[in-house]
């Protein structure tokens, strides 16, 4: 497999940005706007899981051989199948975040959780360019670190204001 380009690293650091505000409004912001917040934060922890299960879609796409005539290869197959399963996790943690906020980011934490142990595993499959598991597992660490630091302040230990 190729290389990994510097504007992919450049882009999936950068992608952080977003969540990163929301982390910092809910922690240092009034807790008035901490439901909002909150439902932006889980909306965008959405948009992260459908990208990161994305990457398997044009992966498998990338090759010339996606439907041979004897049929498609098991790990195209696997690719294809796997590679919804984020942003279906993502969406359903949106849902839930409109009826019970935290029940949404539970759901995204699981989600993150899932789509690191997913990509470690195609990783060691051989599945993935060089780079990619080192700029993910920093991506997903950091949004996982955030949704922590979100659960936390929800649960009453934020700083004092």
């Amino acid at each position: 497999m190729k290389r990994l380009p510097l504007l992919a690293v450049v882009t999936a650091i950068a992608s952080l940005l977003p969540l990163l505000g929301c982390t910092c409004a809910i922690l240092f912001l009034t807790p008035d706007h901490t439901p909002r917040l909150l439902t932006a934060a889980v909306g965008y922890g959405a948009v992260m899981l459908s990208f990161l299960g994305a990457v398997h879609w044009g992966l498998a796409l990338e090759q010339p051989d996606i439907i041979p005539a004897g049929g498609t290869q098991r790990l195209t197959n696997m690719r294809l199948a796997l590679g919804g399963m984020p942003a279906i996790i993502g969406w359903v943690g949106l849902c839930a975040a409109t009826v019970r906020e935290l029940a949404g980011l539970l759901i995204v934490i699981a989600g993150f959780i899932a789509v690191g142990i997913g990509q470690r595993m195609a990783w060691q499959r051989g599945a993935m360019p060089r780079g990619y598991l080192t700029v993910q597992w920093f991506v997903i660490c950091l949004a996982e670190l955030c949704f922590l630091t979100i659960l936390a302040a929800c649960m009453g230990m934020r700083p004092a204001q």
